[in-house]
């Protein structure tokens, strides 16, 4: 009876056992037990640690400027009788902006007219004498000195024309200096002078700013002056643009430093000079100098950085079969097109996580996501 009842526990022993693993199969998909282990940890994407060329990075703020802002004035007294233009109207050299009444220059120039007329009858008269003067005296008729007299006459009646011509020269360029106009193409940034006016020399009417070959000026720290070459890499992205990045050049390098904060001026042209902007508009110019050095350098993403300051990596180790994590603490350096470089912490050829480091615990099994 004793052998029958232990075969019988036995029995549902067997039964009960393939009912679990049963049950478990069920569970686990039909997979084995260690395949669904494996797919439970946690998923990351790791990159090598690499040695690359180091790169300064400089991001700064600029100025778009002008090549050329004038302010237009008159080079002669007179009162405004006319202004053709206003505020942000965009002229050609050559338009006229601005005039002066011009009575009083056409009264003097008719003026010195008449004077230039008079005098060359004057000196029609003295030839006519001299003509007779000197026909009386080859036949012995008149005084050679009465010759002499005329020829002189003349000689003063053309210097007087000469003068007189002077003066209409003089009166002519006055006249024409009671215009103002462009003395290039541009745009009128600012008007200042109303009709009834009286404007003296010196007194600015217009400010005219030329918008062909525009510029950003850029101040940079002085530390960096021996770096900037015709090789840099440079982009710019306006406020006023958003999403738009315009590949830029050096055009100018003013090595005048500002003594009070220690920075020279980089002047910088965009490739692409068919775009919307205006003098006076901020620029972020970004700026990479080769630094001439390599270095240990990985991803941006895989830095973790803690409150207190530290920063951190993930170091993909393999023990065996399974792979684990362990967190290691670096020194950074440069940061440059995404890399950061390590000074310290990290060896060439070593991985690290770069995607799925965000609660990762010491020595946590991981595997590599496909």
């Amino acid at each position: 009876m004793t052998s029958v009842a232990g075969h019988a526990d036995l029995h549902r022993l067997k039964v009960l056992f393939a009912f679990i693993f049963g049950l478990c199969g069920v569970l686990l998909g039909g997979r084995p037990y260690f395949a669904a282990h494996a797919e439970t940890a946690t998923p990351v994407v790791v990159e090598t640690v690499q040695s690359a060329p180091l790169i300064n990075k400089l991001e700064l703020s600029g100025t778009v400027t002008s090549p050329r802002v004038a302010q237009l004035s008159t080079s002669v007294p007179g009162l405004v009788s006319a202004v053709h233009f206003d505020s942000g109207a965009r002229v050609k050299t050559g338009d006229l902006l601005l005039e002066l009444d011009p009575a009083l220059e056409e009264i003097a120039l008719r003026q010195v007219d008449a004077e230039i007329a008079q005098a060359e009858a004057e000196l029609s008269d003295a030839y006519r004498r001299l003509r007779i003067a000197e026909n009386l005296a080859k036949r012995s008729f008149g005084p050679q000195n009465t010759v002499d007299v005329l020829k002189t006459e003349v000689e003063i009646k053309k210097t007087a024309i000469e003068r007189h011509k002077a003066q209409r020269a003089g009166a002519k360029e006055r006249l024409e200096r009671h215009l103002v106009k462009a003395p290039y193409s541009g745009v009128i940034s600012r008007r200042m002078a109303e009709v009834g006016q009286w404007i003296v020399p010196g007194t600015t009417v217009f400010e005219l700013v030329d918008m062909s070959g525009l510029r950003i000026d850029v101040p940079v720290p002085q530390q960096y002056y021996p770096l900037l070459n015709s090789r840099a890499d440079i982009a710019i992205k306006f406020d006023a643009l958003p999403g738009m990045v315009v590949p830029a050049r050096i055009g100018a390098l003013i090595p005048v430093s500002d003594p009070a904060v220690r920075t020279f001026t980089l002047r910088v042209l965009p490739e692409n000079e068919d775009i919307s902007i205006t003098p006076g508009m901020s620029a972020r110019v970004s700026i990479s100098l080769q630094s001439g050095r390599s270095g240990i350098v990985v991803s941006r993403d895989a830095l973790v950085r803690y409150p207190d300051g530290r920063i951190t990596v993930w170091v993909l180790e393999t023990n065996g079969k399974e792979s684990l994590v362990k967190e290691r603490r670096v020194e950074i350096g440069l940061t440059f097109d995404g890399l950061v470089q390590i000074r310290a912490g990290l060896k060439q050829g070593e991985r690290v996580v770069v995607r799925g480091n965000e609660s990762l615990r010491e020595g946590q099994t991981v595997r590599l996501a496909s």
